[in-house]
């Protein structure tokens, strides 16, 4: 019985020695940082287009095109001046703290990202042409960096073929 109370208390020293917790990525839905998004995006369809939350210097990348906060702000301008019946539902969110070794090990530019904050967001993206008529609908993702409570960087996804179409009717329609 003695040996088998050592064997006992041996393996439960060894148990919690051997029990450290590794760090790992969190995932919140529909937090403060993707409320925060919500409400720009909100601001967006409405036209009135509030990028506070976006730090002046914010890297921003909608498919190829790579573009400055500024820039950001003049395209909302752009779509309301090319289409009505803009609709943009808060969709699907989900910010993530990338920690622990698995991000840690990733190697190339994702091992960089080790202990960055991201929100996700999946979308449709419709909109009524004012050129065509048509409607379009794009299904869209939009990664948000985040530093602290400010937007760092942004990256944008979506069929752009339907959208860059109606540009060019639009400029053309537009030419001075």
């Amino acid at each position: 019985m003695k040996k088998f109370l050592i064997l006992m208390i041996s393996v439960g020293i060894l148990s919690c020695a051997n029990n450290k917790t590794e760090q790992v990525s969190t995932i919140k839905i529909k937090d403060e940082k993707a409320q925060k998004i919500s409400k720009m995006m909100e601001s967006y369809v409405n036209n009135n287009f509030d990028s506070s939350i976006i730090s002046e210097d914010a890297k921003i990348k909608f498919n190829q095109l790579e573009m400055t906060k500024t820039d950001f702000e003049n395209l909302v301008i752009t779509h309301h001046a090319m289409f009505n019946e803009i609709s943009f539902p808060e969709g699907w969110m989900e910010t993530v703290n990338y920690i622990g070794a698995d991000v840690k090990n990733a190697g190339g530019k994702y091992a960089d990202d080790y202990g960055s904050t991201w929100t996700s967001h999946w979308s449709d993206w419709t909109a009524v042409s004012k050129i065509s008529g048509d409607t379009i609908s794009n299904h869209c993702f939009f990664g948000y960096k985040w530093e602290n409570d400010k937007i760092v960087e942004v990256s944008a996804i979506f069929p752009d073929e339907a959208f860059n179409k109606e540009l060019a009717m639009f400029m053309e329609a537009n030419k001075k």
